[in-house]
């Protein structure tokens, strides 16, 4: 058969005539996947080739195959070799694949070519085998839809046909994926003509057998496949062990685009810089950030933190002509981002802030990426930045020193844990692009462009900048930066850049770059000895709005780095609640505190709350007045998966209770998307006005009229009334409010408060999940339910309850 087609064949099955409608076998599908398929279709037929030179016609490249990446594992024992081809299988089978034998099977000096083999080719295998298979096992199964030989796939990919050569992806999934699992993971992988899996012996590891209908199913797959991969003499070899960890879902690890790379191009260019930014010398270092005009306030306090902390060299890249317009009202130096068809995509958007957008938000991080490369390639070195990501201090002389001088990039990170990574860099965490320091070396400059087309390749919507960041960067581990005379640099790592070269990257200190953790919920910036922040990142919140990241703002003003309110928010009339009544007798929790005991400290705190909160917004209304929150105490966590001490892990030592961030515990965008009409002020208004302000602080904070209202509860007329005596005082301070309010007058005004007063009262959160309780449900175990019939579990409290009922009017 030398110079002629091959005989192997797909059978007649219509699988890869085009991809099914469901590429992807759910459970449910797998009840036709397994037993076999009816005895009228015909089996694979497996032909051995008597040369290396053998050829297949192009027609049986129309389909979807899927493919294992040789490993190169030495030796290729046996075991190992039958348990990959076992895995393969029953991936085949799970995504309804063509299953390209591994060229891992074939006795070949020559693994990329399979040339230079050693002895005959076994019959049906196309090549001297390692393992000694049943080949005619294998030409009789109907297990799979289609088998190819190991080298149909083999050899230089010109001799592909195209439709082929270009949607070729490799991936790398979590060890020990079930069913559910993996078809999840790569449920958007289903127009991937050349499916590569790495690590592929070790990636599934059957079907989950408690669910209903999947005993079954995993008995026909194991007998069918050990007929499939038995050795005479052997026993049968096992799927790896199944974890169970992800719950029906999985994400892949890494992916690599193997195909046709058509490079996207975004534009920033040099000469359309703003003069202050062009004007400037090759290795100055650029503050950048980048935004749509639907968050421009947001880029325009970034600006201004930025400026505050000292620093001229700001630039913001416009992602639309309304942020343009914006930074030219402003003063802002401005540069918008030309990315093709993203850009008109982004001109062309009808939703207010682009988040809301799922389709356009992650191709935003294209231009976000190209436009780092863009500066980077012009001589510069880059502070990237998120518009969330503001700066408490200069951090350029820190980039100056050793052992930061010697990074090519420097990244902060997601992690919590302080105390654990002042002693050691912790990378078990994804780097957070949202803080990126990149110098202009060539190397640096190469690696941003492999990142901005592994972004613009990705396959999944969530593979934004962040996720292709870790990705490449992690694609082989870190290992710790030795100096010429063989001294470990501190903090500082070599690793991989996406491809087969390395970068330096240094791990920024958290004690320094905090999140929204670190700062908002541990506060280990007020810790003894901890050194001044350089930055905080609004990570780790719960407030992102429909039109607005309130959360976001709200934190920035409870810090004191919301630099962009004008004067009237500072220079009006407020109501106030003493701090004596603000918050229940603080008592504190110690380290080894039962979550179930600080959960009810909890929320008997945040009943007081509310219903303090309930008649103040009643009683700032009828008086026309702005609200200051009063100070709000959390005595546990607030965080999506389980805690013990009512402290997430990584923060065991964070004390209890703590000033908690508006959003742990009130549903932040309902107090600014509603119709009640009465201004909010943060708890730390008064503090923060005397440094945003200090011209109005003096006349307001010398006029405060503190107030005891009897405790018969009063209406809107009877509360003006009885406060009109204070009503040129600036703040009315109330040394209580529960039970002074009962409602308004007018029946359709009181109407509209009881109801908006009620949603935003009423928090519908994430419930407490704990470890106490769970009978040692091990670590990421379901929270409140088992995740599987049998399943040990982590128990939850659910909070937050309404607001009590005003009480009547006399």
């Amino acid at each position: 058969m030398q110079g002629s087609a091959s005989s192997w064949d797909n059978g007649d099955r219509g699988q890869d005539e085009h991809p099914p409608s469901d590429a992807i076998a759910t459970s449910r599908d797998l009840a036709d996947a397994l037993p076999p398929p009816p005895a009228a279709a015909a089996p694979p037929v497996v032909v051995a080739h008597a040369e290396a030179t053998a050829t297949f016609a192009e027609a049986e490249y129309d389909g979807y195959f899927l493919y294992a990446r040789n490993e190169m594992v030495e030796g290729y024992e046996p075991e190992y070799l039958r348990t990959l081809l076992k895995s393969l299988l029953g991936i085949a089978v799970m995504l309804k694949r063509t299953l390209v034998l591994p060229e891992a099977l074939c006795r070949c000096r020559d693994m990329v070519n399979l040339t230079d083999c050693e002895g005959e080719p076994a019959p049906y295998f196309d090549c001297p085998l390692r393992v000694a298979l049943d080949g005619a096992a294998w030409k009789a199964t109907k297990l799979v839809p289609a088998i190819k030989p190991p080298r149909f796939l083999a050899g230089p990919p010109s001799k592909l046909p195209e439709v082929v050569r270009c949607s070729h992806l490799r991936v790398l999934l979590p060890d020990g994926m079930d069913d559910s699992e993996i078809s999840f993971a790569l449920r958007q992988y289903s127009t991937v003509r050349w499916l590569e899996i790495s690590s592929a012996s070790k990636a599934f590891c059957g079907w989950d057998t408690r669910m209903p209908g999947n005993a079954e199913r995993m008995r026909s797959f194991t007998a069918e496949s050990n007929k499939l991969v038995g050795v005479a003499g052997k026993g049968p070899v096992s799927l790896f062990e199944c974890t169970h960890y992800r719950g029906g879902t999985g994400e892949v690890l890494q992916f690599t685009n193997l195909g046709c790379n058509e490079k996207h191009l975004v534009s920033a260019a040099h000469e359309r810089l703003p003069a202050s930014i062009r004007e400037r010398p090759k290795g100055t270092d650029i503050m950048v950030t980048f935004a749509t005009g639907s968050v421009a306030t947001m880029a325009s306090n970034w600006v201004a933190t930025v400026r505050k902390a000292g620093v001229a060299e700001v630039l913001i890249g416009a992602l639309d002509q309304s942020m343009m317009d914006v930074c030219e009202k402003d003063g802002i130096p401005c540069i918008l981002i030309e990315g093709g068809e993203i850009t008109k995509q982004l001109a062309q958007r009808s939703a207010g802030n682009v988040r809301s957008d799922p389709k356009l938000y992650p191709k935003m991080s294209v231009l976000k990426v190209g436009f780092y490369n863009e500066l980077l390639s012009f001589g510069y070195n880059v502070w990237a930045c998120d518009a969330d990501a503001v700066f408490v201090n200069d951090p350029r002389a820190m980039m100056r020193e050793y052992p930061w001088d010697q990074a090519d990039i420097a990244i902060a990170t997601d992690c919590i844990d302080v105390p654990s990574d002042n002693r050691y860099p912790l990378l078990h965490c994804d780097f957070n692009t949202g803080l990126v320091y990149m110098r202009s070396r060539p190397e640096v400059i190469e690696f941003t462009e492999r990142w901005r087309e592994t972004i613009a390749n990705a396959k999944e919507t969530r593979i934004r900048d962040q996720a292709a960041f870790n990705m490449m960067t992690k694609l082989r581990p870190l290992e710790p930066l030795k100096s010429k005379d063989g001294k470990t640099v501190p903090r500082l790592f070599s690793c991989s850049n996406g491809g087969d070269g390395k970068i330096k990257i240094g791990v920024l200190p958290l004690s320094r770059y905090l999140n929204g953790h670190t700062f908002f919920v541990q506060h280990a910036h007020t810790l003894p000895k901890a050194e001044p922040p350089l930055s905080v990142h609004m990570t780790y919140q719960f407030a992102e709005g429909s039109s607005f990241a309130h959360g976001k703002r709200q934190r920035l003003r409870e810090a004191g780095l919301w630099l962009v309110d004008d004067d009237a928010y500072y220079n009006g009339k407020y109501l106030a609640l003493s701090d004596a009544a603000a918050t229940l007798a603080v008592e504190p929790m110690g380290p080894n505190v039962d979550s179930r005991d600080a959960v009810k400290k909890h929320l008997a705190e945040q009943r007081h709350r509310i219903n303090q909160l309930r008649p103040l917004l009643g009683i700032a209304k009828a008086l026309g007045r702005a609200l200051i929150l009063p100070r709000m105490l959390c005595y546990c966590d607030f965080m999506w998966k389980e805690m013990q001490n009512c402290r997430v892990g990584g923060a065991e030592s964070m004390r209890l209770p703590f000033d908690c961030p508006m959003d742990h515990v009130l549903d932040t965008p309902k107090w600014f998307e509603n119709e009640l009409g009465v201004g909010v002020r943060e708890p730390s208004f008064l503090k923060n006005l005397a440094a945003a302000r200090p011209a109005f602080a003096a006349n307001v904070t010398s006029s405060i009229a503190k107030v005891s209202l009897r405790m018969t509860p009063l209406n809107d007329e009877g509360v003006i009334a009885a406060l009109k005596p204070h009503e040129d005082a600036r703040i009315i301070e109330l040394s209580d409010a529960r039970g002074t309010f009962c409602g308004f007058k007018d029946a359709a005004t009181n109407g509209l408060f009881e109801r908006e007063t009620k949603v935003m009262l009423h928090y519908h959160r994430t419930p407490f999940c704990m470890m106490e309780g769970s009978n040692n449900a091990p670590l990421f175990s379901q929270c409140c339910s088992p995740r599987k019939p049998g399943d040990k579990f982590f128990p939850c409290v659910n909070g937050f309850d309404p607001p009590d009922a005003l009480p009547a009017c006399k």
